[in-house]
């Protein structure tokens, strides 16, 4: 967590704001240990690590989403998984250098500001729009309910010289005032997200009347085999939209969308607050 980030906080459960006591900080001036105190319902959600729990003890509501707690699968994410995905999904060459460009070019970070990772894993969006940052005044914060996901996602920015602030929260109350956001960013986890409405809610809750929010997501499967697949990936809690459904569904939160492309199973979306 950085002081950067600190101004945008909010607190999950009754919105107000939250003060930073008793912090410990690094020689790079990241808040290593303390706490957040919420002005409102008196709450106090702990620093450690690097890493601000808005949670408590985990409890993923899907298998999906239980795996994401393992350590292993954290740590393999970005290592065995994550770099091929997009090309074995859009069954054409989808690597980080096509990828990562065409996100940042629907966020447009060089607006400034607060950016969101939400659901960020091993924390690939953030890094990306955290390099493009670089010189311009804005911060990203990092969101994800797993901490061993968030752990390896402050690694590899510490490991990569980029100040990021991360926070285990859920992406359906997220802690941060309304109205702040430039952006939010979600890259493939909407499909397991859980509650969707809840989720897009929050999206247009956090963004500035100018924001943007981007996701990537998963499609709906046009061949029965591959809808055979997805419906046993279902019954782990993951789920599959057409491209129109989904805009329809961030319509109906108030998110409109602007720019909408799909490659085989990939779907990029950007929406703007309505």
């Amino acid at each position: 967590m950085y002081t950067d980030a600190l101004p945008f906080l909010g607190c999950p459960a009754c919105r107000a704001a939250l003060a930073l006591r008793h912090d410990r900080r690094d020689a790079l001036g990241e808040i290593l240990e303390g706490e957040l105190a919420c002005a409102g319902c008196q709450a106090i959600f702990p620093i450690r690590e690097g890493i601000a729990d808005f949670l408590g003890p985990p409890r993923p509501p899907t298998p999906a989403q239980v795996t994401n707690e393992w350590p292993l699968t954290a740590w393999i994410y970005e290592r065995g998984w994550r770099p091929f995905a997009l090309t074995l999904l859009s069954r054409e060459a989808f690597p980080y250098r096509r990828e990562l460009p065409l996100m940042v070019d629907l966020m447009q970070p060089q607006r400034g500001g607060l950016f969101l990772d939400v659901a960020c894993s091993n924390g690939l969006y953030a890094r990306a729009l955290t390099r493009t940052l670089r010189g311009a005044p804005g911060h990203v914060l990092g969101v994800d309910h797993s901490l061993p996901m968030l752990a390896q996602a402050r690694r590899f920015a510490r490991d990569a010289g980029l100040p990021i602030s991360y926070a285990r929260a859920s992406a359906q109350a997220l802690p941060v005032l309304a109205g702040q956001a430039s952006g939010v960013a979600i890259g493939g986890s909407l499909n397991e997200i859980g509650d969707l409405d809840g989720c897009l809610a929050e999206v247009r809750r956090a963004l500035r009347p100018d924001g943007r929010f981007v996701a990537m997501t998963l499609a709906r499967a046009a061949t029965a085999p591959g809808r055979a697949v997805q419906g046993l990936l279902g019954s782990g809690g993951v789920v599959f939209w057409p491209a129109g459904e989904l805009s329809a569904r961030f319509a109906t939160h108030g998110l409109r969308t602007l720019d909408e492309q799909q490659y085989g199973l990939v779907m990029f979306h950007m929406a703007v607050p309505a």
